[in-house]
This record gives C-alpha cells, structure tokens and sequence, in this order.
C-alpha cells in the first residue's frame, strides 16, 4: 500500500521562532498559539475513509520543548471541539496524533481544522510544509484500515527522510539501522542512509547540528552521551573532517580517577556512544590505541554500572551513588554498545571477559522479558507498562550477538518473539508507538 498524506494548505499566526533555536533539519516550522494570536488553520485534499473506520490527524514537533502543550483541535467553520492532542516535554521529530471520526473527517476536508493552545504557555512549533520537509512528517490526516502496518510500510518510512531525528543517540539508531539494511541490500536505505548524513555532516567539512536544547552548536563537540552518530559517519566516509570532534571530545571528557570518557556519572549510555564509536574510528583508522580505549570503556562500565540482577543507568563518580535501576532503554545501550563494540571484532581479537558479559546479559534480560514478548519500562516491574524502544533495543543486540557468534542460537527466539510483539505496536504507515517519554 502507498501511504498517502494529504494537506492542501496550512496557515498559522505570524510569530517569531526562538532565536536560540533551530528547527529539526532546518525543517520549515509553524506556530501552534494561543486563541488571541490566531489559529493554525489546516486544509486537506480529498480522502476516502471507510464509513466504519477511523482516520488521525498527525502533527510532529520541530524542535525541542520544556513545556506540557495541550492542542485544542476544532472544526474551523464552528468552532466544535473534535479532541485534544497532549504534546507533553516533545522532542524534535516527535509524532503526535489524535484519533478522529469518519464523520470528523468529512468535515475537516470540507471546511478545514483549527489548532490552538489550552492554556498560557509558549507556542508550539511543528514542521510545516515547504523544502525539505517529508510528507510523512508535516499535518496530515492518515486514513488506512490495515493497522498496524507490515515490515514493508514500516521499511518504505523507515527508509526515507521522515525518520531524521536530533544528531544525538535518537539519530544514531536509525543510522545504524539504515547501515544494516543497506548492507543487506536495500537500495532505498542506501539512498536514504546518504540523505542523513549529508544533513548532518556537509561535504565543506561542517558538523551541522543542535544540542539537547535545539540550539545550534554546530562544529561543537557532542557530550558523552550523543557521539553515536560518529560510528555510521567513520565506517561510511572515513575521511570526514568531523571525526576529529569525537577524538578531541574523548580526549577532554576522560579525565577521571577511571580514566573512562564520562560527565559526573558513568552512564550506559557510553557503551553504545563511546566505545562503539572508538571501535568504528578504530577500525577505520587502525588506530589500536583507540581500540583499547573502546575496550576499557565496556569495562568499566561493567565494573560500576552492572550489581547482582541489576544493570544501572547512572555511577555517580564521587559518591558512589548508582541510579535508574534497569530502565530498559538504559539496559538497550549498555547491551546494544556492547555486541555492536565486539562485533566490529575480529573473533580472535575478542576479550573472552566481554563476551561472557555479553552472554551475562542476554541471560539476565531472559529472565525479565514478558510472556508477551517484550520489556517493562523498568526490566524488574513487571507491572509498569512496556517500552518499545528499549525493548528493540535489547531485541536488536540478541540478534546481532547471535548472528556474530557471541551468542548462541537460543536466544534468537527471544528477539524473533519480541520482535513479532514490537509489529502489533507500528502505526499503518510504520511509526512506533509506546515509547518510553525522553528523560528531560
């Protein structure tokens, strides 16, 4: 099935955007205001939806907020109020949709929908139409009957310019992604793993990019948590002058009584955007210095980050203090950082202490998977809901740790099973759904 996304016209209050800020890609972006500086009005092509079925409109942020917005949707000719959309704390390129009506829908494509803010807050800014900005990720209404989608929807959205996230962890995934299904012969991926790196790191040398807050800090050097992208970036154009960032950053941000790259805390999050990092440059570069350092990253952080059944988030360096126990999304880049680290290994060259981490942990979060096949937020409540994004986090490293010989084959249908979970979660054209809200 071809996705369609039709949008006539699109108006909002003329507003200043933040100065501090840029948009996700520099993507177009419009206001969504309070009443008093007028609505965003939206106007769409015609769209056959099914009397029995319903339809969404979609919005997605373009840049990142610190604040709870709560989108009033109304018709536009009478003011009728069809529902409310929660953007709560949104990270740039975050979707966000609000179920509507057969009926609903008629009528917004006859008369159009009006958008404003509920409450006093600061206006809401989402990706707007114009150059650059993907169909899939500007207002839209989305009718399709056949949800969730199958792998083939979620590859033809995966695989494109509406997945471009913020330069940090969240762009790191799906570059990765990309890679793995470029190397698998997808020739869409390949296309598209091209498209987000050029966004990012220009062919003038520039690293063009936001911080966690969407300022600009371009050619600035990432914290320890968000060089992830560097990896895809050496394995793919090693001669990129933005590899000399990560190497100075790894430099600065180690020193500590570890001699680990780190802030305040070791944080998992390391395994995936530092060690897996350095083990790519290394690869690259045959830089065996660099290599080491990978190695003592993953062991370190074994030694302060992983107790007796927990895998913590966070090691406060000068007290001790360890917290987030199990969070999967923190289990999924310790894990994940891990396999993809050894991964880039020659199997003789693999330290047999990380593998029997490696096997450590893909025992442990066996123990914690769900009868439905996935991971709780927190691996160890059980009652909490699940995370998607963690879950395929841990799924992935199963996977990867099986087919590179790190793990043995029956922890493949550990990940088969989460991953036949993670489809019932897809939208129709292919975003996931249910995960975990951005630790801001």
């Amino acid at each position: 099935m071809t996705t369609r996304y039709p949008l006539a016209s699109h108006t909002a209050a003329d507003l200043l955007f933040p100065p501090e800020k840029r948009s996700l890609a520099e993507r177009p972006a419009a206001p969504i205001a309070r009443p008093a500086d007028g609505p965003c009005i939206l106007k769409f092509d015609p769209l056959d939806v099914p009397p029995d079925e319903m339809a969404w409109l979609r919005i997605t942020a373009a840049v990142d907020h610190r604040e709870a917005h709560r989108v009033a949707v109304d018709h536009a000719a009478t003011g009728e109020r069809f529902g409310q959309i929660d953007v709560l704390y949104s990270s740039a390129g975050q979707v966000f949709e609000l179920p509507l009506t057969p009926e609903q829908v008629t009528v917004a494509h006859r008369d159009g929908l009006a958008l404003t803010l509920i409450g006093e807050m600061q206006p809401l800014w989402i990706i707007a139409p114009g150059e650059g900005a993907h169909p899939a990720v500007v207002p839209h209404i989305l009718a399709a009957p056949d949800r969730p989608a199958d792998v083939e929807r979620f590859l033809s959205l995966f695989c494109s310019t509406a997945t471009l996230q913020p330069c940090d962890w969240m762009e790191a995934c799906v570059l990765d992604g990309l890679r793995d299904w470029a190397m698998l012969g997808r020739a869409e991926a390949c296309r598209a793993l091209d498209a987000h790196l050029e966004t990012y790191f220009l062919p003038d040398g520039t690293f063009r990019h936001e911080n966690i807050f969407g300022h600009p800090a371009d050619d600035q050097p990432c914290s320890e948590e968000n060089h992830g992208p560097f990896a895809v970036l050496a394995m793919q154009r090693a001669d990129h002058p933005a590899l000399a960032l990560p190497r100075r950053a790894f430099d600065q941000q180690c020193r500590n009584k570890v001699n680990a790259v780190s802030g305040a805390s070791l944080v998992a999050e390391t395994s995936y955007s530092v060690a897996y990092v350095m083990a790519a440059m290394a690869r690259c570069a045959g830089d065996e210095d660099l290599l080491s350092r990978a190695i003592h990253q993953l062991r370190i952080n074994r030694e302060y980050l992983q107790t007796d059944d927990a895998l913590w988030l966070r090691y406060q360096l000068t007290t001790g203090e360890r917290m987030f126990d199990s969070w999967s999304r923190g289990v999924a880049w310790y894990f994940l950082g891990l396999v993809r680290t050894l991964a880039l290994l020659e199997a003789g060259d693999r330290p047999d202490d990380l593998i029997d981490e490696a096997m450590r942990v893909a025992d442990w979060v066996a123990q914690h998977q769900q009868a439905d096949g996935v991971w709780s937020v927190f691996l160890k409540e059980a009652s909490l809901l699940p995370d998607t994004s963690g879950s395929a986090g841990i799924a992935a490293a199963l996977a990867m740790g099986v087919r590179e010989g790190l793990l043995p084959e029956r922890h493949l249908p550990m990940a088969q099973k989460a991953c036949d979970r993670l489809m019932t979660y897809l939208t129709p054209d292919g975003w996931l759904t249910g995960v975990a809200q951005g630790n801001k």
